[in-house]
């Protein structure tokens, strides 16, 4: 127990959740530069030593939730508030401690079991924190308004996330599927969900399925890519796979390689998702008009691809060569 540890009160009900001279020159002052150097180190790291420093903001949340539990003790969201907290300052067990006692006096708190399944993930603990979102899951089968309940698609997404790491795909698709029935533009399940389908030997629909995440968030951040590259080769589809093997060059930081990747496949099967990358290249590099250009070309190639007219629209342009970009 930690001093936060009080007595816990019942609580009514549940609540919701060089050059020879300038040698010369150098050798006769820098003696001294270094004595002064010396000093000035001194001096500060004796003031450094010696200042009071200022609480960081967490410590300074910390202190405030732990006087609110001192002045009610029964107070739960004072509870769950600092439990967050010790968890964001990596005190761990002080964590669960807070919400073991929530939990004490308002049972199947939910809040609490999901602030407990997730410091529980971050000690490694990956069964405890199965049995603290699948407590979260099971208390919601049926209730009203579960197929909107964000808390209900983190406690999903989470039991998913958690059985890819078992090695479990086929649980981890099943969690994430719910996940996704209550959040269906999340990128993030639908990113694991892509995983867990190509554990499962699903390529095909784990390149919809990385597509579909892509088409909500198409940049920073490279693991889309580099799944889409692994899915393609799983089909035998080697264009493809170096189109998104390029975007994760893109991704990664290296844009002139990417493009230079990427005009390769420029005539071939892959021709509209490469113009389409060099169109995002070049609107990344404030190029409007050379974006604009890869766009149109992708029309040309495919008039109804929405990714090129969307982007278009984005740019305030249209898709034909006599729409200018807006001013």
């Amino acid at each position: 127990m930690t001093k936060m540890d009080l007595e816990p009160v019942e609580v009514a009900g549940t609540p919701a959740p060089a050059q020879s001279d300038r040698l010369g020159g150098f050798l006769k002052v820098g003696p001294i530069v270094l004595v002064l150097a010396i000093v000035a180190f001194g001096l500060f790291y004796w003031f450094d030593q010696r200042t009071p420093k200022a609480p960081s903001i967490v410590t300074t949340q910390i202190g405030a939730a732990e006087q609110a539990i001192r002045d009610q003790p029964n107070n739960v969201q004072a509870r769950l508030d600092l439990g967050l907290l010790y968890h964001h300052a990596n005190r761990l067990d002080e964590a669960i401690t807070q919400y073991d006692q929530v939990l004490t006096v308002a049972p199947g708190h939910l809040d609490a079991h999901m602030g407990k399944g997730a410091v529980l993930q971050s000690k490694g603990d990956l069964l405890g924190a199965t049995a603290e979102y699948a407590a979260v899951t099971t208390a919601n089968k049926g209730r009203e308004f579960s197929a909107v309940d964000t808390r209900l698609q983190a406690a999903y997404y989470q039991l998913g996330v958690i059985a890819l790491q078992q090695g479990n795909g086929e649980a981890a698709l099943g969690h994430l599927e719910n996940a996704l029935r209550i959040s269906p533009t999340d990128s993030d399940a639908l990113f694991q969900a892509a995983r867990a389908m190509r554990q499962l030997g699903q390529n095909d629909e784990a390149v919809v399925t990385l597509r579909k995440a892509l088409t909500f968030v198409p940049t920073e951040w490279c693991e889309p890519y580099q799944e889409l590259k692994g899915a393609y080769e799983g089909i035998g589809k080697a264009p493809a796979a170096s189109w998104a093997d390029a975007m994760n060059t893109f991704c990664s930081g290296d844009s002139a390689t990417a493009k230079q990747q990427l005009e390769t496949l420029v005539e071939g099967d892959a021709g509209p998702d490469a113009m389409l990358g060099l169109g995002l290249i070049a609107q990344t590099e404030k190029d409007d008009a050379g974006a604009t250009a890869w766009y149109r070309k992708v029309l040309e190639r495919d008039p109804g691809n929405m990714a090129a007219i969307a982007a278009l629209a984005g740019m305030g342009v249209g898709p034909d060569a006599t729409a200018e970009p807006k001013k």
